[in-house]
Parts: structure tokens; sequence; C-alpha cells
């Protein structure tokens, strides 16, 4: 377990609490310069960003890192897998853009106010084209486990990310403060480019014409991705713009302040644990009793560590949502008591779901995340008259209860054989 799993986690640790503490400056900037109003809008923006990413993310790149991490693979087919990648993830993007622009008054105009439409596509398109390669590349490197590459790289794109942040909100209008997350996040690209340049003769990349079998290898986690975009970030948009509607701008942050602190140490898990656990889960999959063995062992680190993580932020709430925010936003903290909860099955869920993932299991996945879905938009309908914003972290509570229990069924014969 310590060679396996600790000494794979020290780099990428590194690199996570970088990325943190970028994102913590980032809401910082946001939440003192344009308050809660702010948050909303970051929050609501950087979910629009998510669902050009999410597909080709959790997708393509998925599938491409679970092959690539495969010892049985062929070389030539790894080949084939990525360059069949490259063209599917150009095309799930301009697909995207083409769904959102067609419905633009509801995607779009809360974060178009100063600039043209064309002059903020011209800006953002580009930026997310940039932020797509650099999760692909990122995806290969991960493959070959060079976790120290992947840190140096992420750490470098933080800084850079949070500087031009700094620039946007400072020295721009509202449209310019938002437009430069994306521009930040895409500098990271040119990170990454510079890597494989260097390892051009042991690592050939290649951008040939999609290949018919490495599509159907990729479709199935293709698959997977549009069940979590349909029933987890294109649900939580709109939730979010509904609740935008009913309770405004400045009592909607209130709530995405605690979700974004939520999401902060979401951030410090899938970076730290997901880019070991995930490529070394892939690797075993052949085995059944070392993958059990594995997934056993971490699951049970994971818990145990964020108890006590998850104790810390709920018993200093106040202090950490005016530390991390402003003054203002601690009035936010009687909403953290069921958020914290549903953070933890959250956290042991994406372990279950990374497994059906490595294992291809499709439908398992997509019903998992379907009844989640059901389970989070029922209670809130149910509650929100009663309960208001609170509402909304009791339905995330829930959802991710159900959503364990869900996994943890499916997953039961090799969890429990």
């Amino acid at each position: 377990m310590k060679s396996q799993f600790f000494k794979s986690s020290s780099w990428s640790f590194s690199a996570v609490v970088f990325r943190a503490l970028g994102g913590l400056t980032i809401n910082k900037l946001f939440a003192v310069f344009l308050g809660t109003s702010g948050i909303t809008l970051l929050s609501h923006f950087q979910n629009l960003i998510s669902l050009f990413t999410l597909l080709p993310n959790e997708g393509v790149n998925r599938g491409i890192m679970k092959y690539w991490s495969d010892p049985q693979m062929e070389e030539d087919r790894k080949k084939k897998l990525f360059q069949t990648g490259f063209w599917m993830t150009i095309l799930i993007m301009v697909l995207v853009l083409a769904i959102l622009l067609w419905r633009k008054s509801f995607f779009f105009d809360r974060f178009i106010d100063e600039l043209s439409t064309v002059q903020f596509l011209v800006i953002f398109i580009p930026a997310v084209l940039l932020t797509l390669m650099t999760a692909m590349l990122n995806a290969i490197i991960l493959s070959y486990r060079d976790v120290r590459a992947y840190a140096v790289i992420s750490i470098i794109g933080v800084v850079l990310l949070t500087g031009t942040v700094y620039l946007g909100i400072t020295r721009g209008n509202l449209d310019q403060a938002l437009l430069s997350f994306p521009v930040g996040y895409s500098l990271m690209f040119f990170c990454a480019l510079f890597y494989f340049l260097r390892k051009r003769k042991t690592i050939p990349l290649t951008f040939k014409a999609p290949d018919k079998k490495s599509s159907r290898m990729i479709w199935s986690f293709i698959v997977m991705a549009i069940s979590s975009i349909a029933f987890g970030k294109l649900l939580d948009f709109g939730v979010r713009d509904y609740i935008i509607t009913e309770f405004g701008t400045d009592r909607t942050g209130l709530w995405q302040a605690v979700a974004k602190m939520s999401n902060s140490y979401l951030l410090v898990f899938t970076g730290t644990v997901g880019v070991v656990y995930y490529p070394k889960m892939a690797s075993l999959i052949h085995d059944s009793v070392a993958l059990k063995s594995y997934v056993s062992k971490v699951m049970g680190f994971v818990a145990f560590l964020m108890v006590f993580c998850l104790a810390i932020y709920y018993f200093n709430r106040s202090f950490f949502l005016e530390l991390f925010f402003a003054s203002g936003f601690k009035k936010a903290s009687y909403l953290v008591r069921y958020q914290v909860v549903g953070d933890f099955f959250c956290i042991l869920s994406y372990l279950l779901a990374y497994l059906l993932s490595a294992r291809v299991q499709t439908w398992k996945y997509i019903k998992a995340q379907f009844f989640s879905a059901v389970i989070y938009l029922t209670l809130i309908s149910i509650l929100l008259q009663q309960y208001n914003l609170e509402a909304l972290t009791i339905a995330h509570m829930w959802r991710f209860i159900g959503f364990f229990l869900i996994l943890v069924y499916f997953n039961r014969r090799l969890l429990f054989k």
C-alpha cells in the first residue's frame, strides 16, 4: 500500500495543494471585488465551462487513460486511440457549442453584458479548446504514471491561472473577469506541450484519421460521461439558474460559497487520489483479487482521512468561510451541516464510480447517476418551500448517500466475494 499509493500521491498532493490554493484565491478575489453576486456568477460560469469539458474528460480521456494504462494493450492501438480521441474531442466541442448557442439566452446571456457576443466567443472558444487539449495530454502523462511531470505542469498552470484572473478582475469589466478563468486555464496547454516535445521520441503522438475500432472502445466511456453531464453538471446548471431566479444572486451566493468550499476539497481528493487511483486500478483490471485489495485499502484510508478533515471544517466553518471568501459569508455557515455529510459519501462514491468506469459497466454507471439525480430533484421540489436554501444541502446529502448505496450494490460481487 505504501509503495503503490502513498509514494505516488506525494507529488499529486503537492500539485493539488497549489490547485486548491489557486481556486480558493480566485474565489477570494471574486468575493472581495464582486461580492456574493460575483461568486454566484463565477460558479455558474464554471458550470458552463464544465459542459464543454466533462464529456471529453470523463469520456474520451477516461477511455484513453484506461487503455493506455493497460499493460496488455499494443503500442499501435494506443496511438490509434489517441488520434481517434483527438478528433472525437473536437467533434464533441463543436456539437456542444452548437447546442448551447441554440439556447444562447439560457446558457450565455447572464455572462455577456459589456462585450458583444462575438467578442466574448472569440476569447471563450479558443480558451476552452486549449483546455480540452491540455486534459487529453495530461491523461497520457498519467497513463504512464509520471505523476511528477503532471504535478509540475499543474503547479505552473495554477500560477498562470491565478495571475490571469487577478488581472481580469482588477483591470477588466465583469465579462473580462469571467473570461480570465478559461484563458488562464488554457495557458497550461503550453506547459504540457513542452513536455511532449521533449518526449517526442519515446511518446510519439500522431493526428491521423479516426479509427473505427478505437471509436467503439471509447464510445462506452462517452455514454457514461453523457449521463454525468445530464444527471450532474447540466442538472446543477438548471437548478442553480432556478435558484437565482427564486432567491436572487446575493442569497444564492451564500449557498454557492458552501458549494465552492466542497468543490475545493473535492479537488484535493480527485487531484491527489484520482490521478493515482484510476490508472493503477485500470492496470489491475485483469486481477480481481489484487483489484479488490487495492480498492478496499484506498477506500478505508480515504474514509478515515475525510472524517478527520471534514470534522475540522465543520467545527470551524464560520472561520473558513470568512477566510476564503469575505466577512459577510459566515452567514452561510448554517448550510454546512448537511453539505459535509453529503460530501463524505460523494467522495466514497467517486471511488466506486471509478470502479464501474474501469470495468466498462456502462449501464450500471448510468442507472446510478439517474437514480441519484431523481433523489436530488425530488427532495428539492418537496423541501424548498419549507427549508429555503437549506433544502439544497439536505437534497445534496441524500443524493450522495443514495448514490453511494447504489454503487455498493452494483459493485457487491467484487467488494464482498
